[in-house]
This record gives C-alpha cells, structure tokens and sequence, in this order.
C-alpha cells in the first residue's frame, strides 16, 4: 500500500473499538457529575421572581419610599389651622405684672390705684392657661410650591425605585447566565479530562506495544493532570457564580439553586437605533427622575422670589388665668388677621433666589449632559450586540474546525504519523474553543440585556428574559 492510499485511511473516522474506549472515558466524567446538578431547573423567569421578591438592595427602597410619602402629607399641614395648648405659672412684685395679673385675674380694685399699690404692690401669682389657634390666608403659592416639590421628591423616589428594580433585572440575568456560563466550563472542562484519560491509555499502550517512547506517556500525563486542574478551577468558579446568584435573589450563599439554563445560541431583533432612543426618553428611570430634578428646581427657584411677598395669617386664643389651681379668676379671648410683610432681611432672601436660579441652570446643564451620555450608552449597546452576534458565529465555526483537526490528528498518530503533542495541542484547542463558544453565547445574551436597559425597556416580560 501507497503512502496515498495510507494517508487516505488515516483521514477516515476512528475505528470502533477507540470510539467505544473515548465514548466510555466520556460517560465516566458525566457519571460524577455532583448531586445539584440533579436538581430542579431554575428557570430565569423563577431567579427574576426570587430577585424581585427578595434582593436586599430592593428592600431598602421600601422605608424610604414610605418617608417621602409622610413628608408629602406633612407638606399639607400648611393648609390647616394650628392649634397649641399652653399653660405656665408665674409670680412677682414686679408693677407691671402684677397691674396686669390683676386685671386677666378679674381681681382689680379701686384700692389698686393707690400710689404705694401701684409703685410696690404685694406679689401675686397667676396660673395661666392658654389655647392658640393660627390659620394661614394668603401666602403668595408658598405652601402650595411645598406641597408640590413634596410630590416630586415622591416621583423622584419612585424613579430610584424603577432604576433599582431595573438594574436588579440585569444583575439577576448576568448572574444566571454566569451560573450556566461556569456549568458550560465545568462540563467541557470534566470532557478534557476525560479525552485526557483516553489519551493517555492510548499512549501507555502504544509505549507497551514499542510504537511510542515513555516520553509520549509521560506529555499524556502532564496534559491530564493540568486537565484536572482546570476542571478544578471550573468547580471553583461555579461555586461562586451559584453563591452570586443567591445572594441577588436573596437566598443564603449555600443554598441549593437548582440548575440553571443551557447556554444556547439565541437570535434577538434589532431595533433602529431611533426608537431605542424614543423608547428611552419615555422609560429610562434616570431620565425622568432628572426632568423631575428639573422641576423641582424650578419650584425652589419660584419659591424663593415668593418669599418677598408678604403672607396673611388669622389667629384666635382664648386664655384662663386663676391665682392657683383651686382658686377662680378670669378668662378672656382675642382674635384677629396679620398681615407680615418683610421689608429687608440683610439681602438673604436675594442671595437664596439667586442661588436657587444657579441650581436649576445646573440641573438643566445636567439633563442636557445626560442626554448625550444615554446616547451614547444605546449606540455602544448597539455596537457590542452586533459584534458578540458575529462572535458566536466565529466561535461556532472555530468549535467545529477544532474537532474536525482533533479527529484527523487522533487517526494520524494511531497511524505513526503525527506526534502526541499534535493531538495534546488539538484536543486543548478543542477545549478552548468550546468555552470560547459559551463565553462568546454569554457576551450576546448579557449585551442584549444591556441594550434593553440602556433603553430602559428591561423588564421581566422584555425580550432579554423571555428567549
């Protein structure tokens, strides 16, 4: 036979005794796979509801959310009348106070206006009781600018609520996806243990058979212990992507996950980058807790020019005064409308407004910036979606070639005519090209994420979480 005709035959499959020999290395590997991986399916949509429910980061939002809903009702108190109870006790000789004490006593006499009882007259005491009730007019729109900056910061606790909820959505999906990502590795990493064992049985009998040199063995040996050190690190990694994934959905760190999805290829629909950008001004939490920013500013800025203006008040008190507790004097009552209006302050109430204009210029200059910031957030979201799609492609391509070369190689050094360090080389090319495959598989599906996000479209029902 030809050295043609003999080549032809190496190029052909593996016979079927080495096919049975790999075949059973390969079924050995998957047998150990650890008991979780023999749990239930957690599905994204289960980690998303966990998440949602559970995460710690969300559950902050709730007090807060609370306050400024009592701050809101606090801001409506100007609208009511105040009233105040007061009651204190005094005593004295001192003229004035005891003329008056006397006469809220109901007390006074005309042996009161002796010269001697009014220049020293003797101490009295006086037991005061007093109700006060204020009730606000006119204030120029004061109160009611208050009332309504207290809504906004609401609003404004509602868009930080959205923004949380929606960066806990993608956290939740990269945190997933890193878990199938680590089983994907884990999984070609025990393969290569397993071709490496196969290997390396074929070398020791090639060795036995004198068609090898020890050397062959011991390259076999090395190339199988570092396989076992990448199924290792494969384990570590899975271990810490499972402990992630709980503590976003709020579990405990050792708690059993269950496993999560296979990483396989998806195709997602690309929008025009002009409805991203549309969708955005409508959605993105951030955008519109900044508008709102906005607003308020605006309200502190009218606020303070309403603050020269002058405020109408009413009030009433009706007031008891006794000598003591078990002693009766008089009682009386006053009522009337105030009008206060402050005519300078030392220029304070100028460099407030002042200063609340230059905050809402500098809110305005901030949502302009922001403007171009979430631009360019879409369009590079764009960018990465485009280039992972084509790098799932590559690697795709690339897992398929390095197979092909691995199956080549094998019949070629069966057939002598190629070295064991071609096959080592193959088969570590094989290995890299299939994590390549689920990395590049994990980069489009968390970038599509991100694009969904910067959008601010990112939901539990939006496209990212539901293919």
């Amino acid at each position: 036979m030809d050295r043609t005709e003999h080549l032809h035959q190496v190029d052909k499959p593996m016979n079927p005794t080495k096919r049975t020999m790999i075949s059973s290395a390969l079924l050995l590997a998957f047998a150990a796979l650890p008991l979780a991986a023999q749990q239930q399916t957690l599905t994204l949509a289960g980690a998303v509801s966990r998440a949602l429910a559970n995460n710690p980061e969300l559950a902050v939002d709730a007090p807060a959310r609370e306050a400024v809903r009592e701050e809101v009702s606090a801001s409506r108190a100007a609208y009511r009348p105040r009233v105040d109870f007061e009651q204190s006790f005094a005593g004295g000789n001192n003229p004035v106070f005891v003329f008056g004490t006397l006469l809220t006593q109901r007390r006074f006499t005309a042996a009161n206006f002796s010269i001697p009882s009014l220049n020293t007259p003797d101490p009295v005491k006086n037991l005061k009781t007093s109700i006060v009730g204020q009730q606000l007019l006119w204030d120029f729109g004061r109160s009611r600018d208050r009332v309504e900056s207290a809504r906004l910061g609401l609003d404004v606790a509602d868009r930080n609520h959205e923004e949380n909820v929606k960066q806990v959505l993608l956290r939740t999906l990269d945190a997933y996806y890193s878990v199938s990502l680590a089983s994907s590795s884990l999984e070609t990493a025990r393969a290569s243990v397993a071709a490496a064992e196969a290997i390396v049985s074929q070398a020791q009998a090639r060795v036995q058979s004198g068609l090898s040199v020890e050397a062959d063995l011991l390259r076999g040996q090395v190339h199988r212990a570092n396989a076992r050190q990448q199924e290792i690190e494969a384990r570590g990694r899975l271990e810490m992507a499972r402990a992630a994934l709980n503590r976003i959905m709020g579990a405990p760190l050792d708690a059993a996950t269950g496993d999560t999805a296979r990483l396989l290829p998806a195709s997602f629909p690309l929008p025009s980058e002009e409805l991203l950008l549309a969708e955005q001004k409508k959605n993105r939490p951030d955008y519109l807790r900044m508008l709102t920013e906005v607003r308020r500013a605006e309200l502190e800025a009218g606020a303070r020019r309403n603050s020269m203006l002058p405020v109408l008040d009413a009030f009433a008190g009706w007031e008891l005064d006794n000598p003591s507790l078990s002693d009766y004097g008089g009682n009386n009552w006053t009522a009337g409308i105030s009008f206060r209006w402050n005519i300078y302050a030392g220029g304070g109430d100028s460099a407030e407004l002042e200063a609340a204009r230059h905050r809402l210029e500098q809110n305005r200059r901030r949502l302009a910036a922001m403007e171009t910031t979430l631009a360019l957030e879409v369009r590079q979201a764009l960018i990465q979606v485009r280039s992972t799609s084509q790098q799932v492609e590559a690697m795709q391509a690339a897992e398929s070639q390095s197979t092909e070369s691995l199956r080549i190689l094998q019949n070629r050094y069966e057939a002598g005519l190629a070295t064991l360090t071609d096959v080592l080389s193959a088969e570590t090319a094989r290995a890299a090209a299939r994590t390549a495959v689920a990395q590049a598989i994990y980069r489009y599906r968390i970038s599509y994420a991100q694009l969904e996000y910067a959008a601010g479209i990112l939901s539990p029902t939006s496209t990212a979480m539901n293919q």
